[in-house]
């Protein structure tokens, strides 16, 4: 195969096929964005609605769904310090193409490596492009000593689009953020199909690798035309381990302006997620983790076979936004659960009143029997019946 510059082919690899370019459709389009959204927090989405082609390696990709899901709509949240939503559209990302993001996941290759490949791991492995942003191995083949020494720190990568509504119209891409996800653990296995190890990774060392490949990215991006000339943001969220409940969370973000080639400074994002009840949560908020052990005590008093809710805190700059309860209970039918449903929503506003944002789940196993929701500018919870 030919030598190919590097720039051909970051543009190569960047290229979708659902591009901003189809004009012929853009032109027969009368509305470009959906007439509303869901409240000031949320995008309105632009039309036509075009999938990403990477869509599916989240799930794949993430340590758990805990930390795929906070990665995802956390980003959304990094998004909004930069790209208003009363000023920008949202689009699914479109330049990142599901081969670009696992080219970008692999380790950089030595030419020998490359050399020992035959055809088709090349090819699987993107080892013609070798655009790996994880480290190196230097041709070590054990995965103990590779978990040692060059362990893979980034596990996922996201783009978000944006459009001004005139750029849209001009099928001009105006902005665009990228989320990196890091690892916080490293798994391996020493044969295949054998036992999972584990090698604990410095969370500060996967920050600083993740500002660098950060900065790598943002080169490669500048090299497509579309791209020379739009604010770029980058994102880093440090994930929790695959065994945890709760969810890792973002660190730090920079932007790149305009035509800028180098990022900004690193801003500092300070953002937990906590269990309920748990020392963590007690001392980000002792308040908020006793109500919790009472929400608890109360159904147990209610529901004798009842164990205990499980909840998670969201917490930004040291302050609760956001707490999600799943409380598990048998079903014993609908009149059982619509009593049940009233019951929890009269002791979550005893509570949890002081609760901007407000989730709870009620389940039996893994079926929904009723949802709860309380937002800010709510009076009272509202509360779904799932159809049984």
């Amino acid at each position: 195969m030919k030598k190919v510059s590097i720039v051909m082919l970051s543009a190569l690899l960047l290229a979708a096929c659902g591009s901003t370019n189809d004009t012929a459709q853009q032109k027969d389009e009368k509305q470009i964005a959906t007439d509303a959204r869901i409240s000031g927090d949320y995008y309105r989405t632009l039309l036509p609605f075009k999938e990403s082609q990477a869509r599916g390696l989240t799930s794949a990709n993430m340590a758990n769904a805990y930390n795929g899901d906070a990665f995802e709509s956390g980003l959304f949240s990094i998004s909004r310090r930069v790209f208003s939503p009363d000023d920008y559209l949202f689009r699914d990302g479109q330049l990142l193409t599901k081969n670009a993001v696992e080219s970008y996941l692999e380790p950089q290759f030595t030419k020998e490596e490359i050399d020992a490949m035959d055809e088709d791991t090349r090819i699987e492995r993107n080892a013609y492009a070798n655009f790996g942003l994880n480290p190196s191995h230097h041709g070590e083949t054990d995965p103990e000593k590779i978990a040692e020494n060059s362990p893979a720190y980034l596990s996922h990568l996201l783009e978000q689009d944006y459009y001004t509504k005139k750029d849209a119209k001009n099928e001009k891409i105006s902005g665009m953020t990228i989320g990196l996800a890091m690892n916080s653990v490293y798994y391996y296995q020493k044969e295949q199909y054998g036992e999972i190890y584990s090698q604990t990774l410095d969370t500060k060392l996967s920050e600083k690798k993740g500002k660098e490949m950060a900065e790598e990215i943002l080169s490669r991006l500048r090299a497509k035309s579309e791209l020379k000339n739009i604010p770029i943001t980058f994102a880093i969220f440090m994930q929790s381990s695959e065994e945890s409940i709760v969810p890792g969370n973002f660190v730090a973000y920079a932007v790149s302006d305009k035509g800028s080639q180098s990022l900004e400074k690193w801003k500092d994002v300070n953002e937990k997620y906590a269990l309920l009840p748990s020392s963590d949560a007690e001392e980000l908020n002792k308040k908020l983790n006793n109500d919790f052990k009472q929400f608890n005590d109360s159904l147990q008093s209610f529901f004798p076979n009842f164990t205990q809710a499980i909840g998670t805190g969201h917490f930004v700059n040291d302050k609760i936004k956001e707490v999600t309860i799943n409380v598990p209970l048998d079903y014993y039918g609908k009149a059982e659960v619509v009593g049940v449903t009233q019951y929890i929503s009269d002791l979550s506003t005893k509570y949890f009143s002081g609760v901007d944002n407000l989730e709870i789940s009620i389940v039996d196993s893994d079926k929904p029997l009723a949802l709860i929701t309380k937002k800010k500018d709510d009076k009272e919870p509202k509360i779904h019946v799932y159809q049984q």
